[in-house]
């Protein structure tokens, strides 16, 4: 190696902010810009770029239509004009156009994938081994899989898809600091949302069908006879947010929820919740309870692979069996009886989360992977 700086392109699958775009942007902020020399790509112009433009020295890549040719044409051009060392896909999504547009390169640059999760086998059964089978011949292009929870590591060595030598297990981190909220701010947040008298439950993520939202609204409702002051926050944006809205009337409880859509206030809206809830039917590893540890607040979550990584049942939150909101209500309502129990797993979750799960580690971790791979 010489002791130019390493290129590396950093692959985003969406412009939306979830859970693996909020990653992918910690590690590009957070790698040492005198080592390497960053470029992240994104499909489309998107929230997700804002937090990037702070830091110039990342240099930021749209395509000019956000369709399949536009982006595999995009990508090969810009591979084959430029000496990129080291290309980092997220996602399945990002690893599909990522293999595609390099086949053709004479001078490949080494790729890593990271896999957010292992959703393709949730596929109805046909589909579910045709991409199982693609992702095998694309892995031939794949220098390492990283996996981000022991869950998905697993089902990789289960399925095969990769050789076990050229995976590699990094946990997702997040910035802790970042969570740590002034109360002035926090009560302010709390007035704009007239939630003062109010007992707060809030949950994060993208409005579609693997979060199974509509496992907590049924909880709320069972809970709201025993608790007429308690509130329901669900931030974030999704193509199940008109069905969920209906949901919401069906089982009358408009009054009790509140869609928030897309927000830049994360931090402040979990630090002023008393309980963080997470129902989803699989994940890799999810960040809502890590952002929960963060800001010492409890976290119920679905008992689930990756979820269980992330949750130390009975010290840093409950796990409740996935789907169950009879099982999910009973765990709020035990919550719910004890200020002490919710501020001791909020203290437990701190520590869980700062030791394991801070940016720093992971982005060390990172650094580390690519100076070893070239």
């Amino acid at each position: 190696m010489t002791n130019s700086k390493t290129k590396i392109l950093i692959v985003n699958p969406s412009g939306s902010l979830g859970g693996g775009n909020t990653v992918s942007n910690n590690l590009a902020i957070g790698l040492d810009k005198n080592i390497f020399e960053v470029f992240t790509f994104f499909p489309e112009k998107s929230s997700a770029i804002s937090t990037l433009k702070e830091t110039r020295e990342i240099n930021i890549l749209i395509p000019p239509k956000s369709n399949l040719y536009s982006i595999l044409f995009f990508l090969y051009s810009f591979l084959k004009e430029n000496k990129i060392d080291i290309v980092h896909a997220q996602g399945t999504r990002a690893a599909f156009w990522t293999r595609l547009a390099l086949i053709f390169l004479k001078r490949k640059p080494k790729v890593i994938y990271t896999l957010h999760g292992f959703h393709i086998i949730r596929r109805k059964f046909f589909l579910k081994w045709l991409l199982i089978f693609l992702e095998r011949f694309l892995n031939l292009y794949t220098n390492i899989l990283v996996c981000v929870s022991e869950g998905d590591k697993k089902l990789v060595l289960k399925y095969r898809t990769i050789p076990k030598n050229r995976i590699v297990l990094i946990k997702n981190g997040i910035d802790v600091e970042k969570f740590q909220v002034e109360s002035e701010l926090i009560e302010t947040t709390k007035k704009e949302l007239e939630l003062e008298n109010n007992f707060i439950l809030t949950t994060i993520g993208r409005l579609h069908p693997p979060k199974d939202f509509p496992t907590i609204l049924r909880a709320l409702k069972l809970i709201i006879p025993q608790m007429q002051n308690v509130r329901l926050l669900i931030v974030g944006n999704g193509p199940l947010r008109e069905v969920l809205e209906k949901e919401t009337q069906d089982l009358s409880l408009n009054e009790y929820v509140k869609f928030l859509g897309w927000r830049e206030d994360v931090p402040s809206l979990i630090n002023l919740s008393d309980i963080i809830i997470l129902s989803t039917r699989w994940e890799g590893l999810p960040l809502a309870p890590l952002e929960a540890g963060a800001s010492k607040k409890p976290i119920i979550a679905s008992d689930v692979e990756g979820v269980r990584e992330a949750v130390i049942d009975g010290k840093t939150g409950y796990l409740f069996s996935p789907g169950s909101e009879k099982d999910l209500a009973e765990k709020i309502l035990e919550l719910t009886k004890s200020k002490e129990l919710r501020e001791r797993m909020g203290e437990n979750g701190l520590e869980f989360v700062s030791k394991n799960f801070s940016k720093e580690r992971m982005i060390k971790e990172y650094q580390k992977l690519y100076q070893l791979i070239l």
